[in-house]
């Protein structure tokens, strides 16, 4: 991955806000260790972390005692996401950071039985979508792949985007059961996993589940850069809500 996505928009407004204490949380010892770890986990070189966390710190509500980038008015995109981001607590923004930067990893073929896996030999779209959505959130999915090999696929990646979206689908923009408190919403793969086995935080997307049967549906295309789907070359649906997809 040669772009960055907002995704990291997110790590860098956790490190300047919690400063140490987020640091700890992650399992770091120092600043500089977070950083080009996390930077090397994502596939991303060091400066773009580092120096979005500097613009976060340069927001007046900051309670950073770097100074950032003092010397500028911080961007409009910095200054929404940390009034959005600000809502969660601490262990929230914590579970979603953690999700973000995880990756899922290979193991041996000789699988050993545990009653929170599951097995899916022959991966079907639409069944696995339906167990990342509804099965225990504690459960990790064991993902044969074509070339033999098995994949584990933690699901707290798909229950952490859920959480940063608070119910709301990205294309409408809208809780469908907000009256009723609680969050249907759906993930779904962009690049079907079932071909690309790609779990990253930017092929997921949260649907409410009109727009995710829609898509199912329509099967479209996905423009990266415009944040559409179309159907021969024609825009139909916009991504309207967007925390972690954005190519920067």
């Amino acid at each position: 991955m040669n772009t960055t996505n907002r995704a990291l928009s997110i790590i860098a407004f956790y490190l300047s806000e919690y400063d140490m204490k987020a640091v700890n949380a992650l399992g770091f010892q120092t600043r500089s260790e977070a950083i080009n770890s996390i930077s090397h986990n994502v596939g991303n070189g060091n400066n773009y972390l580092k120096l979005r966390r500097d613009e976060f710190d340069a927001l007046p509500e900051s309670s950073s005692s770097r100074k950032g980038w003092r010397n500028r008015p911080p961007i409009r995109e910095v200054v929404e996401m940390a009034a959005y981001l600000r809502q969660f607590s601490f262990d929230e923004i914590t579970d979603i950071v953690k999700a973000l930067i995880e990756h899922e990893d290979s193991i041996p073929v000789n699988l050993t039985d545990s009653q929170n896996d599951s097995v899916l030999d022959t991966v079907d779209e639409n069944e696995f979508e339906s167990l990342i959505n509804f099965s225990d959130p504690t459960a990790r999915l064991v993902v044969k792949t074509e070339t033999g090999t098995y994949r584990v696929y933690n699901q707290s990646k798909v229950v952490q985007l859920k959480i940063l979206y608070r119910g709301c689908c990205q294309i409408c923009g809208i809780n469908p059961v907000a009256q009723f408190n609680t969050n249907i919403c759906e993930a779904h793969h962009i690049l079907p996993f079932s071909e690309s086995q790609n779990n990253d935080s930017n092929n997921i997307i949260i649907l409410c589940p009109n727009h995710h049967r829609l898509i199912h549906k329509l099967k479209p295309d996905f423009d990266p850069e415009k944040l559409t789907f179309s159907v021969k070359g024609k825009d139909i649906l916009h991504v309207v809500l967007d925390y972690h997809l954005r190519r920067n």
